[in-house]
């Protein structure tokens, strides 16, 4: 049974290994396309993986082509705001839901959840619309505002997560007077770290890599421009493209997401396996 055992671990590591080449394979041509010298490299057949040597160079002329570091900040603070109040909102939001319960409580959620369903080009232009009589078009207000009433994925997966957390906490807590922003906070919240990480890491690549929002809401304003945005405008400014710049600046682009998954992927696996267990 040991040795069973021991083939079936190595054949179900070849499989993954395969697996994680098959889904790193264009990323780590992309990187090999970043430092090629020869911008038309990338339409090569077969393709050249090298060129002689590595042109480092090619990320310096992308990141001041496309002002590569005022766009990540406007990016980050953009990304960083929407994580900020959605996630903090869709907790409060969770938070009643799942400790506050009346008779309309699960028709309500239902309600919630249905929203998951509106397709978002179904409100597009009727949000513009009510934003340009707000006077927030070219401002960061359309894409941060919403934020403000949650999102229903993130409070249907804190929900689900908050069932499994004992109710008897916050009875022992209400007995020591606490409020229900104590329990909340104090309680209930340190038990939560898992799924919080989780919605962190999808709300950041969404937020990073957000390009439609902006394209509508931001294209009067190009100092508040973000990197997806700054980079279109950059490929298709050019006429033809610089693919060695191209390549350069998507691994600049990629390399936050990256380093977020990495950091938090602890975290994030063990809030995705235990969503809903009780």
């Amino acid at each position: 049974m040991k040795k069973g055992y021991s083939a079936l671990s190595w054949i179900l590591f070849v499989v993954a290994l395969v697996i994680a080449l098959f889904f790193a394979a264009p990323f780590v041509y992309m990187l090999l396309m970043s430092l090629m010298k020869d911008s038309n490299a990338i339409m090569q057949y077969p393709p050249k993986l090298y060129s002689g040597a590595f042109y480092w160079s090619n990320y310096v002329e992308a990141w001041k082509a496309i002002d590569f570091g005022k766009k990540a900040l406007n990016t980050l603070f953009l990304t960083l705001a929407q994580m900020a109040i959605g996630i903090t909102c869709s907790l409060l939001i969770a938070y009643g839901f799942s400790r506050f319960r009346s008779k309309w409580s699960n028709p309500l959620f239902m309600v919630l959840l249905s929203t998951m369903m509106i397709p978002w080009v179904v409100t597009m232009i009727p949000a513009y619309a009510e934003y340009e009589k707000l006077n927030w078009i070219g401002t960061y207000l359309p894409l941060i505002i919403p934020w403000i009433g949650g999102s229903a994925f993130n409070v249907f997966m804190i929900r689900q997560f908050m069932e499994g957390v004992p109710k008897e906490l916050d009875e022992a807590a209400e007995i020591d007077g606490c409020n229900s922003l104590q329990i909340l906070f104090h309680v209930i919240l340190p038990e939560m770290k898992p799924i919080l990480a989780t919605l962190a890491v999808f709300s950041f690549i969404n937020g990073w890599s957000d390009y439609l929002g902006p394209s509508i809401y931001l294209q009067t304003s190009s100092d508040l421009w973000n990197l997806s945005l700054g980079m279109e405008q950059f490929f298709s400014s050019t006429g033809g493209a610089n693919w060695a710049y191209v390549m350069a600046a998507s691994v600049m682009f990629s390399i936050p997401m990256v380093l977020v998954i990495a950091v938090s992927q602890k975290a994030f696996v063990r809030g995705i396996a235990t969503t809903g267990i009780k």
